[in-house]
């Protein structure tokens, strides 16, 4: 009997992590403008709409989310939503964010905490620099607008203030305090 359930208990484990291990999103990604703009659409969410899980396929050029209307969002079921992502899209999906907080793991991005966390109030600047400095985002589009000349530059000064940040020439609060100053 010990051994049925220690086999039974051992088969759930492997289930568990094997879902797990299939439910975010690995490596390198690059989302596309209009992918972006879907993910900070996600995280403002509209009305009583409040930010619940979000895929994108792997190659970040579509998404597919969703929201929830009451206090308390529930997880959806990651192989079910990865299926409909998939068919929505006809690529590879994999899970982005939870919440306002973005799990894909890319080696930059923690995954967790306030380091990965958006806020449903930051301008597009904002958000556009939060996801270049995760790593996920750096549109190299040869058809810039000014608006996107101007995010990019700003994006390149965020990135040098990280790398001095990284590199130990500047903390932490400086780097918070120098990058706000940029964003206003």
């Amino acid at each position: 009997m010990k051994k049925v359930l220690g086999i039974v208990i051992l088969t759930f484990l492997t289930f568990s992590n094997n879902v797990n291990a299939q439910r975010w999103g690995e490596g390198e990604l690059q989302l596309t403008r209009n992918s972006a703009e879907q993910f900070i659409e996600f995280v403002r969410g509209k009305g009583n709409k409040k930010p619940a899980d979000f895929y994108v396929t792997i190659d970040g050029t579509d998404v597919s989310y969703w929201t929830c209307s009451y206090a308390q969002c529930m997880e959806g079921d990651p192989i079910q939503d990865i299926y409909h992502c998939e068919r929505k899209t006809g690529k590879k999906c994999k899970k982005f964010a939870w919440k306002r907080t973005v799990k894909w793991k890319n080696g930059i991005n923690p995954a967790k905490g306030k380091a990965s966390t958006f806020s449903s109030k930051w301008s597009d600047a904002e958000m556009y620099a939060k996801l270049t400095e995760l790593g996920f985002y750096n549109n190299n589009s040869s058809k810039k607008s000014e608006k996107n000349t101007n995010d990019i530059e700003l994006v390149s000064k965020i990135k040098e203030l990280k790398e001095l940040l990284d590199s130990g020439v500047i903390t932490q609060d400086e780097f918070e305090k120098a990058k706000k100053k940029l964003l206003n």
